[in-house]
């Protein structure tokens, strides 16, 4: 019986073995979300107003010395959001194609305009979670895979004051 790191025997005359390095599949990954009030994109948020833009940035990094050999996969990254009570839900969806001869860093951007998230009367959550897929060269599914769960934002009605929330 062969062991699952041993290649099996040659069967066939001229019919040869291809050893895969077990090191080879070293895929690492980091991804990351935060939230952002349009009016200022550099300060992180938790909440926003119902007639403000909200920004929401992924973070996809990849490592291992099999990246190299993704050339032209694609990773894909979806929000999908859903209230906490009555409200929407719904989903938006990017794609981007790997190129790891240049980075190995892939940022996606979402803009909700203003009123995409009701605030309901006195103010509505949101669960929030991301999706990562990708597909190979071929179009086939690929083997990168990761979600973020967990996440949520708050909507608040407009601030018809005019003082800073």
């Amino acid at each position: 019986m062969t062991s699952p790191t041993t290649p099996a025997p040659a069967t066939k005359p001229n019919e040869c073995i291809i050893d895969v390095h077990p090191n080879i599949f070293d895929l690492t990954g980091k991804l990351t979300v935060d939230f952002y009030n349009a009016t200022n994109p550099n300060e992180p948020v938790t909440f926003v107003h119902v007639d403000q833009t909200l920004i929401v940035k992924v973070h996809v990094e990849l490592g291992g010395r099999i990246l190299n050999y993704l050339c032209d996969t694609q990773l894909c990254v979806c929000l999908a959001f859903e209230s906490c009570g009555s409200g929407p839900e719904g989903e938006f969806c990017q794609w981007l194609k790997l190129d790891p001869c240049r980075t190995n860093v892939y940022d996606f951007e979402f803009r909700l305009p203003a009123g995409q998230l009701p605030s309901g009367e006195c103010g509505k959550s949101y669960d929030i979670c991301i999706t990562l897929g990708s597909k190979d060269c071929c179009g086939k599914v690929g083997f990168i895979f990761g979600r973020c769960k967990d996440l949520q934002i708050t909507v608040l009605p407009a601030d018809v004051s005019g003082t800073p929330a």
